[in-house]
């Protein structure tokens, strides 16, 4: 437990960047799932955007959280 309280208090604004990213994946999946009955490319170019999005987002969150980052 004192990791991560650790890492979140001595990284925080990289973490904070890398969650709106994430929020920001999420929501271009949604958008693209609800957008699907109306126009099936704009809805395919979301959907794909959004997940590559998410996938790098908790990628770099999870290295960011072990190996942190040297600025």
């Amino acid at each position: 437990m004192k990791f991560i309280q650790r890492t979140v208090e001595l990284k925080w604004p990289i973490l904070l960047v890398e969650l709106f990213f994430l929020i920001g994946g999420i929501l271009l999946l949604i958008s693209g799932i609800k957008l699907r009955k109306q126009n099936r490319i704009i809805a395919l170019i979301c959907v794909v955007t959004g997940s590559l999005l998410t996938l790098i987002s908790l990628y770099i969150l999870l290295i960011t959280v072990i190996f942190g980052y040297n600025s």
